[in-house]
């Protein structure tokens, strides 16, 4: 069995931006670091693609709290890459713009408490008040959670009570129209918002980090795992790409290698995967876990799968939007995450535009993201297709793609009228899509679902029964640029050389 290297301090498997983060933070602390990626391209969802001489961004459309003085901007800052990020601040008055099908009206989301108030109050009059006692809800929430204020969590501010709040039961408590409520969840696809399950804290974090302030980056999120692996390998760290890790060993109750494609060993004195948990399972040995735990992470509810399009369009054809529109068939779809097909499909999508360039005047592309249910791709479920491990899956599985990128422009031009003649190409990223390049199960979105009505159950902690291991990423926290950001300095507070990070990001910024 061949080497890398005699020992690794660190090995992370997966480079999604969680593992980038405390591969980089690990690095900079002098430590030999590996981070171990299978595919061809570093980032998970920070990834781009590029077809017709345009770029496409694969996960991340939009990104909050990246403002100067803002917390993701601030951890950037600490890591070393906020001053090289480009990026735009979406439309102050309207970054989210919430278009109902049975109504056509849109509903604009402002950035800032005082201006979401306002903005909604013009469409919901008597409601002003209560929109008032709803964000000052918010905001106790939100305040609880130290991390998302780059803070120590402090002890028994976040209860069991909390975790167990549902969103749809709080913000009724508040808003008595049923209207107005189903906007407040209008762009509860960044979450899959479920009126049965998300609980209020999702809500409100993810809502909060939006409304301080939206930034869309500038060719893509790729900038982001760019420049964190450039601190990686200037601190003496290596990123390996191509490097599936098959397995990992187990000695005397510890992490003693990492195997990769079955053939190459890595030395490790600590192990953190930046990957689902059930795919973590796969790679230990049976003995290596509790077998309540894995019974556990086998019966955890993943959120739902996507479909993706990206549209290629045609030169000045349609003028550059600095917002995201979502367009909802009813009340209903606001609040529960279907992705059946049938004629009605999709009834939850979100439509956004690649930001090439400050003030831009046209669109160049636009990405659509929709609920999409794996169980129409069963057909195809024992094939796998990425860059590096390419596999046709056949002529039905790309009339299928056809049917389903039809759908969609169709639905966007429901909203943009002449749309069909504004894009000249389209590409389409299905649940197996997501599965093979992220390595996912069923191609979920967003991970493990939360679920309020049994918040611990749901909880999957950093912390691992084997010592020497962790895990880190958006199941063990929340997902998006944000939540895996967060989660990895949660993840770092469990090394010696990060459990004081806190202490020194705020050092850091008080200097």
């Amino acid at each position: 069995m061949s080497q890398i290297d005699a020992h690794y301090d660190h090995a992370i498997i997966g480079s999604g931006i969680s593992g980038l983060l405390c591969a980089a933070y690990l690095a900079k602390k002098g430590k030999k670091v590996i981070v171990l990626e299978k595919n061809h391209q570093i980032g998970g969802c920070l990834q781009v693609f590029s077809r017709d001489k345009k770029i496409f961004d694969t996960g991340v459309h939009y990104v909050g709290s990246l403002g100067k003085g803002q917390p993701l901007r601030q951890l950037f800052d600490f890591i070393g890459i906020g001053d090289l990020l480009k990026y735009q601040r979406l439309d102050m008055d309207g970054f989210d713009r919430i278009y109902f099908e049975d109504e056509q009206i849109e509903y604009k989301f402002g950035q800032g408490w005082d201006n979401f108030i306002s903005g909604l109050s013009k469409y919901f009059p008597e409601e002003s008040e209560n929109l008032v006692l709803l964000v000052e809800e918010i905001n106790r929430i939100v305040s609880l959670f130290g991390p998302y204020h780059l803070k120590e969590l402090e002890e028994n501010s976040v209860t069991i009570e909390i975790l167990s709040l549902s969103a749809y039961e709080v913000i009724s408590s508040f808003i008595t129209s049923e209207r107005l409520i189903a906007v407040l969840w209008g762009n509860s696809i960044l979450y899959a918002g479920n009126k049965a399950k998300t609980p209020f804290y999702v809500f409100a974090l993810i809502l909060n980090s939006y409304v301080e302030g939206s930034y869309r980056l500038i060719h893509g999120g790729s900038q982001i795992s760019k420049y964190l692996s450039m601190i990686i390998h200037d601190n003496g760290g290596l990123v390996r790409k191509y490097a599936e890790v098959t397995s990992i060993e187990i000695k005397e109750g510890k992490v003693d290698k990492v195997i990769i494609d079955q053939n190459i060993s890595v030395n490790v004195s600590t192990c953190i995967a930046a990957i689902h948990p059930a795919c973590v399972i796969g790679l230990l040995p049976e003995y290596s876990l509790r077998p309540s735990y894995v019974s556990r992470v086998k019966e955890l509810q993943n959120t739902p799968a996507f479909i993706s399009v990206y549209f290629s369009l045609k030169e000045n054809a349609l003028p550059y939007f600095n917002y995201n529109t979502y367009i909802l068939k009813n009340n209903d779809a606001a609040m529960h995450p279907d992705g059946h097909f049938d004629d009605n499909w999709p009834t939850n999508m979100m439509i956004s535009t690649g930001c090439e360039e400050h003030d831009q005047q046209y669109a160049n592309t636009i990405n659509v993201l929709a609920y999409c249910d794996v169980k129409i791709f069963k057909k195809w479920e024992s094939t796998f297709n990425t860059t590096a491990k390419h596999q046709e899956r056949g002529q039905d599985y790309d009339q299928l793609k056809k049917e389903l990128i039809n759908k969609i422009a169709k639905k966007v031009a429901s909203k943009i009228s002449g749309f069909e003649d504004m894009y000249f190409a389209a590409y389409c990223s299905t649940p197996l899509t997501y599965r093979d390049f992220l390595n996912v199960p069923d191609g979920t979105g967003y991970g493990v679902e939360k679920d309020y009505n049994n918040a611990l159950f749901t909880y999957i902690s950093p912390k691992m029964k084997i010592p020497n291991m962790l895990m880190t990423g958006q199941n063990t926290d929340l997902h998006g640029v944000y939540g895996a950001s967060i989660s990895a300095l949660l993840t770092l507070k469990h090394t010696s050389e990060g459990k004081l990070i806190f202490e020194e990001i705020n050092e850091f910024l008080n200097n």
